[in-house]
């Protein structure tokens, strides 16, 4: 062969071997172009302990103080996408689910007169004769066979029948005639009285904060129309607590001299009241009425009662230890929770606020976490492990553990109203295995799925995930009263959205 040939073929040879090498090595480092990676990576944006080299589908340890651990994915149902959806473009300082009254919107060229209609009243259960319409109101709602007796006595059988009534319109499952169940019991008005054609009507709302000034915003699920009602400003809220009218609500926010202040008040009202400075704990009841908080003093803690727009207080609790975590349930205990670390055991106890005596209801556990359902007789908490927190649900009456095949916190998570039900956000991937703490402390960021799980069978069904949409990190869920839709905020923003739920 010619000399001039060879170093041609040679020439190309070297040259062609460039370019099957470059595009092996592009196409490497570019997921798009690779035909064995389908799947988008699960890696958080922040991550102070270290990615690793692969995704786990097991728990793995790393070393001593990192682990990587990616939840399965095991919903019986696909992803379903377009499910989220963004309430705000600025952070909120909280946020709650409200009936809530607008005017009635009138087209006026299909306006039609409408007849007055019989004015209604709302059946007392407090006489015997109420208890009886009660009774007569519920064979007739419910096409009870065999009917109740309508003897006037709130028997086993009625007390079911209120039961069914209040689960079939989403209401607490008490079996009593409570403050959100009694407006639903009413007869027609004595005298024939009539009341004027409607002009407002009552529609599910939410309403939430601005964190950067303090300004109030309502915004009607049905046609997610916005709008603010409140521009009273009060920089740099951290979180707010409303009651059950959207009306009273209690500001918490650092002062200048970093004091944590809380400052209860109401729309339209003329002034105020300021709570004791440097509230370590705050919460509120099931039914939004009454608030709970703990301060420090010269022997521990005090934790003390109110009542939203009333200041009368009382105190109900008293503690050498001042780190306290609070919630409440229906019967109007609050359970105390040891503030959570990976590196000590929690403790939850319960407290009776009428007899003001406390009880432990289980403890020993690394890195405690708790949320308890609403009639208080089951427990969702999360222990630290090697490889991340586990989620597992303890039933208080019968004093058992029952562990869920997840990793995630019970902050992230929601009771239903039917006590059974939880709605989590879990994170498709934990790096690290110091939980809470990094994420409390910001550190650790989650890229979250939404999961429904049965505390009964211990099964779960994907919702949807948000690394098909836009990652979210959830906390401070909460439901409307249907539980159509699942509000949280996402903690890499503080921005608030809604998951649809199609229940």
């Amino acid at each position: 062969m010619p000399q001039k040939t060879k170093i041609i073929f040679i020439t190309t040879f070297i040259i062609v071997g460039i370019i099957i090498l470059g595009f092996y090595f592009w196409s490497s480092k570019n997921p798009s172009v690779s035909t064995t990676n389908t799947q988008s990576s699960w890696y958080q944006s922040f991550n102070p302990f270290g990615n690793g080299s692969q995704v786990a589908t097991t728990p793995i340890t790393n070393n001593e103080t990192s682990t990587e651990v990616q939840n399965q994915d095991q919903g019986t149902s696909t992803t379903p996408v377009n499910k989220f959806y963004q309430i705000t473009d600025f952070s909120v300082a909280g946020a709650t689910f409200l009936d809530d009254i607008r005017p009635i919107a009138v087209n006026p060229n299909t306006q039609v007169v409408q007849a007055p209609e019989p004015a209604r009243v709302v059946i007392s259960p407090d006489t015997k004769a109420g208890r009886i319409e009660i009774q007569k109101f519920l064979n007739t709602t419910l096409s009870l066979k065999p009917q109740l007796a309508t003897t006037g006595v709130l028997d086993k059988k009625t007390v079911d029948a209120i039961k069914s009534f209040q689960k079939l319109n989403n209401l607490g499952v008490t079996g009593k005639i409570d403050t959100f169940t009694a407006p639903y019991f009413t007869k027609i008005a004595q005298g024939g009285a009539t009341t004027p054609i409607r002009t407002t009507e009552i529609a599910p709302s939410i309403r939430y904060v601005e964190r950067m000034n303090g300004h109030i915003y309502k915004m009607f699920l049905d046609t997610k129309n916005k709008e603010k009602i409140s521009n009273s400003t009060i920089p740099s809220i951290y979180e707010t607590f409303f009651d059950n009218t959207g009306n009273t609500f209690v500001y918490r926010y650092l002062s200048e001299d970093k004091s944590i202040n809380s400052f209860m008040a109401s729309l339209g009202a003329p002034s105020g009241e300021f709570l004791p400075q440097n509230i370590s704990d705050f919460s509120t009841s099931i039914d939004k009425t009454k608030f709970f908080y703990i301060t420090e003093n010269n022997n521990g803690a005090s934790g003390v009662v109110g009542t939203f727009g009333n200041t009368k207080k009382d105190i109900v609790f008293n503690s050498p230890f001042t780190e306290w975590l609070s919630q409440w349930d229906n019967n109007q205990k609050i359970y105390l929770t040891t503030k959570p670390s990976y590196t000590a055991n929690g403790t939850i106890f319960v407290l009776n606020t009428t007899t003001k005596t406390t009880t432990k209801v289980f403890g020993g556990v690394p890195g405690l976490t708790t949320l308890v359902n609403h009639n208080g007789s089951l427990v969702l908490f999360s222990t630290s492990t090697s490889s991340g927190p586990k989620l597992s649900i303890f039933d208080i009456k019968k004093h058992t553990t029952k562990e869920l095949d997840r990793y995630g916190l019970s902050d992230k998570c929601v009771w239903s109203i039917d006590n059974i039900t939880i709605y989590c956000s879990v994170p498709n991937v934990i790096n690290g295995n110091q939980y809470p703490d990094s994420w409390y402390q910001g550190l650790v960021s989650f890229d979250d799925f939404f999961i429904k799980i049965n505390s009964t069978t211990g099964d779960s069904e994907t919702i949807a995930n948000s690394t098909s949409e836009t990652p979210v990190d959830g906390t401070n869920l909460f439901l409307d009263k249907q539980e159509k839709t699942l509000f949280f905020t996402n903690k890499k923003d503080s921005t608030l959205w809604g998951l649809g739920l199609n229940n």
